[in-house]
């Protein structure tokens, strides 16, 4: 097994940290591999610790790209059958590593998750402040990410993976949360969670910083544009608003400068935005599964109509229904709309661009 340990400015934390290390996992085959960004001579107190222990390896980086940067060069530097990665700062309880392990047997997983979100978890190494934004980041994550959702704690700092979850994979990492990265582009095909208390920090000052923060959201949306199938409901309902527009500026060509009854002109520019609407979405929103074919483009069109306004009658009903049991209209109109809006996108999804999928 090797165990990965990302460290900046650690030197207090490091003596501490090895000897808890070498106590639980002395019945395993281990290393440890510590990718060093330090600058207070972190990386001569690992350097010296290195020297009477073969098991220890260091490898000292003068420009650090991060926490998941330095996890990743761990990663290639590693030798392991198992990869583990933990903090320096105490913060992650050195026992949780074998317990990670274990699980990894019992649940027949690829990767194994220290959580701060199951029962018998904790988070006192967090105050008020640090646990509103993990809850807040937290949530962007599995709301963004399917990948996220595979996991109670996506942005751990603490887990376990299998050699085969990371081999021929490409990480691309931004700023703290490796494990999001390792969810979103490692090849596996379970994950398994393990409670656990976030302790306070050794010694020394926590990292996270306002940039890291702005780093978290930027490497949310890298992922979400690189997946076609986290990325699709947000290109779809942004194709939806370009609808909206075409659908008012037709409606208003009809009904003023033709004079045309404004059923009729409503009639036309659905039908006109609709086909707008299935244009786009062929081109961006469900480009992964675009056929050249005329014929396959052809019948996709009419179902993409049949879709559409098979929602638009649900939209209808429940506008109908919702404000009959005495719901106001405009509260009964927006759930019309979402949920006419989610039938036509699942029905896209599964009916009118069914075939192979990419991503």
């Amino acid at each position: 097994m090797s165990v990965v340990i990302p460290t900046r400015n650690e030197r207090e934390n490091i003596p501490r940290l090895l000897e808890a290390l070498r106590g639980v996992l002395s019945a395993l085959d281990y290393e440890l591999v510590f990718v060093d960004d330090s600058t207070d001579g972190t990386d001569a107190v690992l350097a010296g610790l290195a020297l009477d222990d073969a098991r220890v390896r260091v490898h000292h980086r003068d420009r650090g790209d991060g926490l998941a940067g330095a996890v990743a060069a761990g990663f290639g530097l590693s030798r392991g059958r198992l990869i583990g990665v933990m903090d320096a700062d105490l913060q992650h309880p050195p026992q949780i590593l074998p317990a990670l392990v274990r699980r990894l047997d019992e649940a027949r997983a690829d990767i194994a998750v220290a959580s701060r979100y199951l029962p018998g978890a904790g988070r006192p190494g967090l105050g008020p402040w640090r646990r509103f934004v993990s809850q807040g980041t937290r949530l962007v994550s599995k709301v963004f990410l399917a990948a996220a959702r595979r996991s109670s704690d996506p942005l751990s700092g603490c887990f376990v993976v299998r050699r085969e979850v990371l081999e021929g994979v490409i990480l691309r990492p931004v700023g703290f949360k490796i494990l999001l990265e390792v969810l979103a582009r490692g090849r596996y095909a379970r994950v398994s969670d393990v409670p656990y208390v976030f302790a306070e920090r050794g010694a020394g000052r926590t990292k996270a910083t306002l940039r890291q923060g702005l780093d978290y959201f930027r490497h949310v949306a890298l992922l979400v544009a690189g997946s076609p199938s986290d990325s699709r409901l947000w290109k779809f309902l942004l194709v939806g608003a370009s609808g909206v527009v075409v659908n008012m500026l037709v409606f208003w060509m009809l009904l003023h400068p033709a004079r045309v009854h404004y059923l009729y002109a409503g009639v036309v520019a659905g039908l006109v935005s609709t086909f707008t609407n299935f244009v786009l979405n062929n081109a961006f929103t469900w480009a992964d599964r675009r056929e050249g074919a005329r014929s396959v483009f052809l019948q996709r069109l009419g179902k993409y109509y049949v879709a559409t306004w098979a929602g638009y009658l649900v939209y209808l009903g429940l506008l109908w229904g919702l404000t009959h049991l005495g719901l106001a209209p405009m509260l009964s109109n927006l759930l019309a709309i979402g949920a006419g809006g989610m039938l036509n996108y699942a029905m896209h999804n599964v009916w009118t661009w069914r075939g192979q999928q990419g991503g």
